[in-house]
């Protein structure tokens, strides 16, 4: 549903030139693609959609009221038709159904904590017992509930400073700790010197503490550029109704381990591109505006040839990379948890292992071998990374090539939104916060190992891409073990 409305708006972007007739046409073809397998849309809708998809899409073109039409149908029955399709019995694996239920509850304005919540108290503590299809028909209710309103207050540590009087959601100390006394928060702590009282439309209190604080921002960049002053929320949001203050810090986890690992924290040398990028990844946890733009900029920086007519293919570089190191990272994980379960028949042989690789190594093999494994609680998640890696395993060129389409689609997806916001000021674009919740654990994944090739063999990253490339196409299951040298 976020892909159909992207599409829309990337269809009006076009005659501004902020996006090319050729993205929309890719982003269209991906999309049409994607229909394929999704039980989540009835036959006659996928077959008209991916014909409307098909054709030539302009903004003042007729099947384009027909898009919005269909995206809105499906959308209202989406998870309800999961529900009947699994009520039915259809066979389906058990991970495209997370994919597909959890992606579209993200991405229709659910927070993850709010959603970890609502799960685990059906899986834990209710005490009715779910079929999956009814968990699904509960899901569909919460999806088409409308958001509700909340009222957030964000601390300030120092007051406005303004001469004339201050807008109406503005409140001064004192009235800040009357307002939290009266809701039920402990005031004695707080550090501030006024704070805003907001009153947002959101899913759930999670939501509505980072919309708050969204509009907190750029009332601070305003505020920045109008009078000097430089205004900072705390480090807290205070929702009616809530009981404990939520949480404000942003953390996209985006992360770069090799720098610790070839000792670069504090490196000093000639600046180099690497360099660069560092310091451009180290705002991807800044508002969604100034992250999108950053996070792209880093992979500019790094992925784009001389001879490169557009620059989306430094994106598609980058996820030949994510493809590469995907297996090593997995199974590594994996050995892990493994090595840290008594009960594993694994756990001697890793603890002897001197090298991360010898531990993947064992692993895959292991898990190549269908040997017996035994994890501790929760298993959920460990199983499915098993299931994943032995699919892998017997089919390894396929099985990362999916791997390197979702991370071109991931992406291609962020470059569109740098241009939206940097090209079409379009700050409160449909995917663009969506695009950054998957784009920058992935960006960080890459990068990391193009900082571990250059710092530790002098391997320039767009050597390293074009290796990855090659491997990815050579692959061969006899040796499926093959994949953990990938990048070596």
């Amino acid at each position: 549903m976020l892909s159909l409305r992207e599409l829309l708006e990337a269809v009006e972007a076009v005659p501004a030139g902020v996006l090319s007739d050729k993205a929309v046409e890719w982003l269209a073809n991906e999309l049409s693609r994607a229909l394929g397998p999704d039980e989540g849309i009835a036959p006659q809708s996928r077959s008209l959609l991916q014909r409307l998809l098909g054709s030539p899409l302009r903004p003042r073109s007729g099947e384009l009221p027909a898009v919005h039409r269909l995206t809105e149908e499906i959308d209202a029955s989406y998870l309800s038709r999961w529900a009947e399709q699994l009520a039915l019995g259809i066979p389906v694996k058990p991970e495209r159904v997370a994919r597909a239920v959890a992606s579209h509850l993200l991405d229709a304005g659910f927070s993850p904590d709010f959603l970890h919540r609502w799960l685990t108290y059906r899986l834990v503590h209710s005490t009715q017992t779910y079929r999956l299809s009814e968990l699904l028909e509960d899901a569909h209710v919460l999806a088409r509930t409308p958001p509700s309103r909340f009222q957030v207050l964000l601390t300030v540590r120092s007051a406005l400073g303004l001469q004339g009087p201050p807008p109406r959601e503005w409140c001064d100390a004192p009235t800040v700790s009357k307002w939290l006394i009266a809701n039920g928060f402990d005031a004695t702590h707080v550090r501030q010197g006024g704070g805003w009282l907001l009153t947002v439309q959101a899913r759930d209190a999670f939501s509505a503490a980072e919309r708050a604080s969204e509009t907190v921002e750029k009332l601070a960049a305003r505020l920045l550029i109008g009078t000097g002053h430089q205004m900072r929320h705390g480090e807290h949001a205070y929702v009616e109704g809530s009981r404990q203050p939520l949480p404000l810090r942003r953390h996209r986890r985006v992360e770069v381990r090799s720098l610790e690992r070839q000792d670069q924290l504090f490196a000093s040398g000639p600046p180099s591109r690497v360099d660069a990028a560092f310091e451009l990844l180290g705002q991807l946890d800044a508002p969604a505006v100034v992250a999108v733009a950053a996070g792209w900029a880093a992979i500019e920086a790094l992925l784009v040839a001389p001879e490169d007519g557009q620059k989306s293919p430094a994106g598609d570089r980058l996820a030949s990379l994510v493809a590469c190191s995907f297996p090593r990272a997995e199974l590594t994980l994996l050995a892990s948890l493994q090595g840290r379960t008594r009960a594993s028949p694994l756990q001697e042989q890793l603890l002897r292992c001197e090298s991360n690789h010898e531990r993947a190594s064992l692993m895959g093999a292991a898990i190549h071998q269908a040997q017996p494994l035994s994890w501790a609680e929760p298993v959920w998640g460990h199983r499915a990374a098993v299931a994943r890696m032995e699919g892998l395993l017997k089919e390894p060129r396929k099985k990362l090539k999916d791997v390197e389409g979702y991370a071109v689609r991931a992406f291609r997806r962020l470059y569109r939104q740098r241009n939206l916001v940097l090209h079409g000021g379009q700050t409160n674009a449909v995917a663009l916060r969506a695009s950054l919740r998957t784009a920058a654990p992935l960006i960080g994944a890459g990068i990391d190992r193009i900082a571990h090739a250059w710092f530790r063999h002098g391997v320039q990253p767009l050597e390293l891409a074009v290796k990855a490339r090659h491997r990815l196409d050579l692959l061969e299951p006899k040796e499926p073990l093959a994949v953990l040298d990938l990048l070596e």
